[in-house]
């Protein structure tokens, strides 16, 4: 399926591995421009270049923290600079934090929230202006059904994505 992403610029966080590196590869196999973003520079580079291997297009890695508004900042702006735009943002960062409530540490849940609440609304606010000057900018938050219906002792999860929807 064409869904006519040459040429457009995406950046996908989460995008080292799982739904985000799919996307990244499907997305450059049209054409798109795509930055990865991840916080292991490691798992970002391979990615990177199975994705380039695959589909001979260019990938910027960038290790960022998605929890760290500064980061993502410096991300849109390396992106910015590089291709001069952004019309796709697709926030996918995140993990399967998973404890029982009474288990569940309050760090634990803090983090679960900061990655895959705060860093969505990070990524979107600064994108946001570049999205606006794009024809076609759009943003995609990836979630899982366990936001509207959690499995037990998933709380720490079941609870982020339920703030992100």
């Amino acid at each position: 399926m064409n869904l006519e992403r040459g040429g457009k610029v995406a950046i996908i966080t989460g995008g080292s591995d799982g739904i985000g590196k799919a996307a990244a590869l499907s997305m450059s196999r049209e054409g798109a421009h795509v930055a990865i973003v991840a916080r292991t520079q490691a798992t970002l580079t391979a990615a990177a270049a199975e994705i380039r291997g695959e589909t001979g297009v260019e990938v910027l890695d960038i290790s960022a923290d998605g929890t760290d508004e500064i980061q993502v900042k410096s991300v849109i702006q390396q992106v910015v600079a590089k291709w001069g735009g952004i019309d796709i943002l697709v926030n996918n960062a995140g993990t399967s934090s998973v404890a029982r409530l009474q288990d569940m540490s309050n760090e634990q849940m803090v983090a679960d929230v900061e990655l895959k609440v705060y860093g969505a609304v990070y990524c979107a606010r600064h994108a946001l202006e570049h999205l606006r000057k794009s024809n076609s900018g759009v943003f995609i938050n990836t979630t899982t059904p366990g936001g509207k219906a959690p499995a037990a002792g998933t709380q720490p999860t079941a609870m982020s994505r339920a703030a992100g929807i």
